[in-house]
């Protein structure tokens, strides 16, 4: 096939969402790239949070990446979900301020967000036979692992060493397009500007892994050595506001520790009073989201996720 053919396999469409109040015209940006022939249609998605530019950057290496001729079937991509998000790295759209993976399948009568949800599901998700939903950590944490539902396989396909077995949560797009029979991973991969290009190749990597899993793509999965399902995570948020002085970062990231390790103390920044220490709750402790050594955080925020290793089933490779 000649060069001019491959590049008539690559489209790109803008979708309108909405026009705001200062005339700016919110809209999606659809990649289309279309294989050498018939195959399923794989949906990736980036940038549903705004504070996860990480998964944006992913999306756009995974599809420049692809040669149409390689692979049958068709991907469909969409890099940037929440475009204002992005904008102000917030999690939140600003304009109404409310979170995007928790109002799907959207209400064209909503709120904007609402408004934008409902646009991604219609344009995404007809005829699409798999979902590959990027997230990671936000600004300031960092995080390793992917969502296992019901479907094992493709999850265990994608390449985490850590495999979170959840339900989906309600509201997110992975949860609707579940109900819609679609075959979803979400993975949590990176954040907090740390080892972006190795969660970034890791990510590529998944995806592809994803479509080698699917039929889409030739070639061999490249596993990790050694993965491990977990079931049971504790969220650990502070009660204190403050420095979060971190003893673990994102390199140590899949290890495990002693309940009792001192994750990190939170420390007044004014008076230099230690206000809270944060120790890991599980007998071993396996390492999920961490932050670097110095980071600032309100009560409430994500400090750190960490796994039941005592629970965990391996996979395979080494125990």
């Amino acid at each position: 096939m000649s060069a001019t053919q491959s590049l008539e396999r690559r489209t790109v469409e803008r979708v309108p969402v909405a026009t705001l109040s200062n005339g700016h015209r919110l809209e999606l940006v659809l990649h289309r790239v279309a294989g050498s022939g018939s195959g399923p249609r794989l949906a990736v998605i980036g940038g549903i949070h705004g504070d996860e530019p990480l998964g944006v950057e992913t999306v756009r290496q995974f599809v420049l990446g692809l040669d149409p001729d390689e692979f049958v079937g068709e991907v469909l991509a969409l890099p940037v979900a929440n475009a204002y998000a992005l904008q102000s790295l917030t999690r939140n759209t600003p304009l109404d301020m409310s979170n995007l993976n928790r109002v799907f399948p959207g209400d064209p009568d909503g709120v904007l967000t609402e408004q934008l949800a409902r646009v991604i599901v219609d344009v995404l998700l007809p005829g699409c036979d798999a979902l590959i939903d990027f997230h990671s950590g936000g600004n300031l944490a960092t995080v390793d692992y992917v969502y296992m539902h019901d479907e094992g396989p493709l999850s265990q396909a994608f390449g985490c060493e850590i495999l979170y077995r959840s339900p989906s949560f309600a509201g997110t797009l992975g949860d609707y397009a579940r109900s819609c029979g679609v075959k979803v991973v979400v993975s949590e991969l990176g954040g907090g500007q740390q080892l972006n290009e190795h969660y970034i190749a890791k990510g590529v990597r998944g995806a592809r892994n994803v479509m080698k899993s699917l039929g889409m793509l030739e070639g061999e999965l490249e596993l990790p050595d050694r993965q491990v399902i977990v079931e049971r995570m504790a969220y650990i948020r502070p009660h204190q506001g403050g420095t979060m002085l971190s003893n673990v970062t994102a390199s140590r990231l899949g290890e495990k520790v002693p309940a009792g390790f001192e994750l990190a103390s939170i420390i007044d920044p004014s008076t230099f009073e230690e206000l809270e220490v944060i120790t890991a709750p599980f007998d071993p402790s396996l390492l999920v989201l961490v932050r670097e050594p110095m980071t600032k955080v309100d009560p409430g925020d994500y400090g750190f996720i960490i796994a039941d290793g005592a629970t965990a089933e391996v996979l395979g490779g080494r125990p």
